[in-house]
């Protein structure tokens, strides 16, 4: 079977979702992957198109940029299809995060969704949402595919010990980690307010990430001076320099405002360290799956009391050394993926 991937394995300074499933699915499974380009766009020879963010052209600033880009990629849909290419779509969330064009939007959903052949969800929750906002995915082949964990894109986190004197954090800190894009969704500016409203002078907050604007990154630092028990290093950061990132955190705060499922929930789970994230989204699936000793959740804000209850949580709660990530293991999730891939095509056979 042969597959045409947006993106495959060519995203290497990104999220390697995408690049361990598909290693994951040519060592598995029978399916051939490549990475889409023009060339092979136009050729009509793959028998799967998989597509993971096609909406994200959505939150270009630009509108006239944004239409072209769209209308591209919607031309190139309908081309593979009439080739006889199926369109499978991963919703990794239920639009873009920032929707400057809501008309283009309405557009892109209403000219997008009909071209779809298959649709795979990481939770049960993110099903549940997709088909109540999407009624006519109802109508094609779907399955549940769990987003898989990241040990085998990095390597182990870095001792604590050695982690913290790298960082200058001292022994005994509390520290926690903010990691990943800081985007206006993900409330990381939230989260600077309420760290400094936790009275307590062993802990400590270490935000590490590359702001999505220049005013994201202003509303970082403003809030951030004049507390030494902050620090930030904002700005992309290196697989190696994650190892040590989160080898020195005790506890991983992710305070999203809205959130179906977190890739850096599994990030922080992948390193084994236990995880604060808001009662929303999947995030309740994610904590049944491998326990409240690994991830804890909160309504309604953040606070300083939730985080404090949060620390101590983390410090008390008895766990193994290493997180349960065993059913989101690539190669089972490889296999999965190819079998939607397979009910797609016996559908349209």
């Amino acid at each position: 079977m042969k597959v045409l991937a947006w993106p495959a394995f060519e995203n290497k300074t990104g999220n390697p979702y995408t690049r361990l499933l598909y290693e994951s699915m040519e060592a598995e499974t029978d399916a051939q992957v490549e990475d889409i380009t023009l060339r092979r766009a136009l050729t009509g020879s793959h028998d799967i198109w998989h597509v993971h963010w096609p909406d994200d052209f959505l939150s270009y600033p630009s509108l006239p940029t944004a239409m072209t880009y769209v209308a591209a990629e919607l031309a190139l849909f309908a081309w593979a299809r009439a080739w006889g290419a199926r369109l499978v779509w991963t919703v990794h969330d239920l639009g873009p995060h920032e929707s400057p064009h809501p008309g283009l939007e309405r557009v892109f959903w209403r000219l997008f969704l009909p071209m779809v052949d298959g649709v795979l969800t990481l939770s049960e929750v993110a099903a549940q949402k997709a088909l109540q906002r999407f009624p006519t995915l109802r109508s094609v082949p779907r399955a549940v595919v769990p987003h898989g964990h990241y040990r085998p894109a990095y390597p182990d986190p870095v001792p604590r010990p050695e982690a913290r004197r790298a960082l200058g954090v001292p022994p005994q800190a509390r520290l926690v980690v903010y990691v990943g894009r800081i985007r206006p969704y993900k409330n990381v500016g939230r989260l600077l307010r309420t760290f400094r409203e936790w009275d307590d002078d062993t802990a400590r907050l270490r935000v590490a990430g590359n702001p999505v604007s220049e005013t994201v990154r202003d509303e970082i630092l403003g809030r951030a001076a004049g507390d030494d028990r902050i620090r930030t290093d904002l700005r992309f950061i290196e697989p190696e320099e994650l190892t040590t990132v989160l080898g020195a955190a005790d506890l991983v705060v992710l305070p999203y405002g809205h959130i179906l499922q977190s890739g850096t929930a599994l990030l922080a789970l992948s390193f084994d360290r236990p995880v604060l994230v808001p009662s929303r989204g999947a995030m309740g699936e994610l904590q049944a799956e491998v326990g409240a000793a690994w991830v804890r959740t909160y309504e309604d804000t953040l606070t300083a009391d939730t985080l404090a209850a949060a620390m101590d949580w983390a410090e008390a709660a008895r766990r193994p050394a290493r997180a349960p990530l065993r059913d989101r293991a690539w190669p089972r999730l490889a296999r999965q993926t190819e079998q939607l891939y397979r009910r797609v095509r016996r559908a349209h056979a």
